[in-house]
């Protein structure tokens, strides 16, 4: 049985772990347990109290998946966890107003962008501020080489990051995460999808978003050498050329918030359900039984059962007191 309740996920494009994070308790209080999964083996590895707000992208993992960080908008800043132990091992108070919490997949840095005030860039290990950026703020670093998609006023190319090698009028004040193969890059706004070449920088194709809702994710699938995005139905894009070759159907929804790993090939929904970008068939679920105990709706769908069968009233009154 899948979860009904949605936690917010961290995956590495090239990683074997996930991190899971949702609220404990729905009374305002920034807490909740962080669940790590091995996805080679399809489980659990350990879980760990965090303070995190929901919902957004304020969790990312370490390149090397011994740190996992997790940030709040209001008193708590930006965190550091070990993955390993779910120790704290170091904590930006002083960062307020986080927005977006995205970590490097080939350097020891991570980056907070902030709802008010500038952005900074953080070494991993330390918590140090290495840069302070005004006016960015959302990174989308290419998992291959050190190329990454700057936002601000415009959207600029780094390689490396605070080294601009072009720049590309908006379309549109917002966009959604872009994405690298080792080729190409993409640029996602509402309006449209523009490839360019890593390389020259020259734009080889636009793809026209007229789907049914936005294309909330674009990523790179090395085994289909092709970049999917996502909307009603995954879109799988010949990079190159930007030809729509056919279209997936996922088995469970997604959602808005998903982790992306095996090179591409792989989703993880924020269910917990592994789906494969191929096929769109279910590969795992991850939900333990624990966790499905746990999940709020599923309680109350049990609850509701309960009081409309034919059961006694002190079955239901111990059932509510064993529930909490």
């Amino acid at each position: 049985m899948p979860l009904h309740c949605l936690f917010d996920i961290a995956t590495r494009h090239n990683g074997d772990l996930a991190l899971a994070v949702a609220d404990d308790l729905p009374d305002g209080k920034v807490r909740g347990t962080a669940y790590i999964f091995d996805l080679a083996s399809k489980t659990q590895l350990r879980k760990f109290p965090v303070r995190y707000e929901r919902s957004g992208t304020r969790l990312a993992l370490s390149r090397d998946d011994r740190l996992c960080f997790a940030g709040c908008y209001e008193v708590y800043g930006l965190v550091a966890y070990s993955c390993e132990s779910g120790e704290e091992v170091w904590r930006r108070k002083d960062l307020k107003a986080v927005q977006a919490v995205t970590s490097s997949e080939v350097e020891d840095w991570v980056f907070c962008g902030r709802g008010t005030g500038a952005a900074h860039l953080i070494e991993s290990a330390t918590g140090k501020t290495l840069e302070k950026l005004s006016g960015v703020k959302e990174i989308y670093p290419s998992p291959y080489d050190r190329s990454v998609i700057v936002a601000g006023r415009t959207l600029e190319l780094h390689e490396p990051f605070g080294r601009k090698l072009a720049a590309f009028k908006r379309l549109n004040k917002f966009e959604m995460p872009c994405a690298f193969s080792r080729s190409e890059f993409v640029l996602n706004e509402p309006e449209c999808l523009r490839c360019y070449d890593l390389r020259t920088h020259e734009l080889l194709w636009s793809f026209p978003n007229t789907g049914e809702k936005p294309i909330g994710r674009v990523w790179f699938c090395e085994s289909l050498g092709s970049f999917m995005a996502s909307g009603v139905e995954l879109l799988v894009i010949d990079a190159r050329t930007g030809t729509l070759s056919r279209k997936v159907k996922l088995a469970s929804d997604t959602g808005w918030i998903f982790g992306i790993l095996g090179r591409g090939s792989k989703v993880l929904a924020g269910n917990l359900q592994l789906l494969s970008t191929e096929t769109g068939a279910v590969l795992a679920d991850l939900a333990t039984p624990e966790l499905i105990a746990w999940d709020p709706k599923a309680r109350m769908d049990r609850l509701r059962q309960l009081a409309a069968s034919a059961r006694s009233l002190e079955e239901l009154e111990r059932y509510i007191v064993s529930e909490g």
